[in-house]
Formats: C-alpha cells, structure tokens, sequence
C-alpha cells in the first residue's frame, strides 16, 4: 500500500481532499488495525482525517475493518438482545451514572456488555465506579460470555475486546487530538448485528453524520447526544432519543427543550466511591432514578423489542424496579 499516495489524496485539508473508496478504506484501516501503517504515515494519516472528516464511503470502510477483527460473542440464550454500552470519556463534572443505566437494564433482565477504557488521568471512567460496585472486569472473552450467560453486567476493557483499536486510541495523548477510532469504537458489535448499541455522541453535527451513518449501513442502534460524552441520558435535561434499524429511524424520546423545572437529585461529587454509593441507593429505591434516564432504558426496552411501545416500557420498568 502506498501510503504517500493516500496522504497526497486525504491530506489537503476541509476543502482540497479527495476521498478514498470503499474498499480503500476498507484495506487502509485494516491495516491500521494489525499495526502495519509506520509511525509518521499513520500519524499523517490519522490527522488528515481529523481535518477533512470522514466521507460516508471511508466510515463504511473503515467499519468494515473494524467488525473484520472483532471478537465474536453469543447472545444469550432465551434473553433478549443484548445492549452494548461503549464508554470512552468519563465524568469531569459529575457523576459518571453509565454504570447506572447498565444495571437498570441489567435488573430487568436485558444482557448488558459495557466496553471501555480502564482509566484517564483527568477523568473519573466507568471502568472506577463499577470497581466500587464491586462489579468485576472480564480479563478474556470467555470471561465475558460466561458473565452474559450467567445474567450478569459485564466490562470489556478495550485492550482485551481489540488491541489494534486501543493501540489506535492512545495515540492521542502522542498527538494531542482524537482520530477516526475515537467514533468507530462506540460502533464496535462483537455479537455481529445481534445487538443493540446505545451510541452517544458530543456535537450536534455528529448526530446527523452517525444518523446518515446508520440508515446507510441499515444498522441498529440506539443514537443520543451524551453526557459529557458518556452513553446515559442527561440528568438535567432529556437529549432526542432515535431508534434505527433496517434503514429506518424512530424517534423514541424528544429533545427537552425550555427552563428545566427542577434538577434531579445527582451525586455530590464525581468521585467514584461516591458516585457508586449514591448508585446503590438509586437501585435500592431510596433516591429517585432521573427521569431522563429511565425514559432512556424504556427506549431500549423498545429498541430490542422487548415492548412493544414506550407506554408499555415505561409501565414494565416501573414494575420491575418497585
């Protein structure tokens, strides 16, 4: 693969790139993937595509890729589809409740698979409140088949799930700046289609891109703008909640919009010890659950067509978390 010839097409920023194919896309990533691409190459590479943005051929392309070297995982059996959390930020300002919306689902008997980083320097990561929860950290795939299998969350650090898109994440601290994989990541499906991905992203542009993306491809997948780039539903203000699957989008929950009438009750701080105790105190019915967030899980109750409807999901969970 010539690599100088794909930066002199990739390489001439916002307005003069051109893009690459499908399949070129396809054959480049992969070989981002196995390590292939040397130091300087790879580095142009990753921020030229951080320039121009990447077209809906490359995205497909470098999915593709991605899916080629994911690990394969079996839904459970008799369950329903499983739901895949991906969390790659972590709290700055408050408490990180991914954990949260994972064990609501978990205790209404939805497979739950959490992929993400172990730690950040400047971040409290899910990865640290589910420690305090005692939740443990699967150290192989067979770890985490054996914890879906048993009804239980489940956390796949990255670097087990796939080294080659870890490799490609830490990156960022050598240039400074996310890439392409810091998107794709939260895309990533080691059941191959047989699960529902909750994927949330920070800017309002990239709603519209992973949309397009979505009905492109005919995936399925649960699409919210975040909290603080973390995959649950925003305490304080509801985010549009879109269901898509076989090129088709439903909104399932609309954006709230106006004055906020009143703030839910959250943690006082984002530490992980306190974040993990109020957590067990909002499963145990002693602090409400926000809104917004159990609006999300009746979403997927939806979304994995567990209900038919969000008045029925909504009734389903209000029961099984009595």
């Amino acid at each position: 693969m010539n690599y100088s010839e794909i930066i002199k097409e990739v390489g001439r920023g916002r307005t003069g790139a051109t893009d690459l194919s499908e399949d070129a896309a396809f054959e480049l990533f992969g070989a981002m993937l196995h390590g292939q691409v040397p130091d300087l190459e790879l580095g142009a590479l990753l921020l030229a595509f951080r320039i121009k943005g990447e077209s809906p051929n490359e995205m497909r392309g470098f999915y593709r890729a991605m899916q080629a070297i994911m690990p394969r995982l079996e839904p459970p059996v008799g369950r329903p589809l499983p739901i895949l959390l991906p969390t790659y930020n972590g709290a700055r300002r408050q408490g990180n409740l991914t954990p949260l919306l994972a064990m609501l689902l978990q205790k209404l008997g939805v497979p739950v698979l959490v992929h993400g980083v172990q730690s950040d320097s400047k971040r409290v990561t899910s990865r640290e409140v589910f420690a305090a929860l005692g939740v443990p950290m699967a150290e192989s795939i067979t770890d985490v088949q054996t914890q879906l299998d048993a009804g239980q969350v489940a956390f796949l650090p990255i670097d087990v799930l796939s080294p080659g898109l870890n490799a490609l994440l830490q990156l960022r601290g050598r240039l400074g700046v996310r890439n392409s994989t810091h998107t794709l990541v939260k895309l990533a499906d080691p059941f191959a289609g047989r699960a529902l991905p909750v994927v949330s992203v920070s800017h309002p542009e990239y709603v519209i891109r992973m949309a397009e993306f979505f009905r492109d491809i005919g995936a399925r997948a649960l699409l919210l703008r975040g909290t603080e780039g973390e995959v649950y539903a925003n305490p304080k203000r509801c985010p549009r909640m879109a269901w898509f699957e076989a090129g088709q989008e439903t909104v399932l929950a609309e954006a709230e919009e106006g004055t906020v009438a009143a703030v839910p009750q959250l943690p006082e701080s984002m530490e992980a010890e306190i974040t993990a105790n109020w957590i067990r105190r909002a499963l145990a019915g002693d602090v409400p659950v926000p809104q917004t967030i159990l609006t999300q899980v009746a979403c997927c109750l939806v979304a994995t067509r567990v209900k038919s409807d969000m008045a029925a999901a909504l009734a389903a969970m209000t029961d099984g978390l009595a």
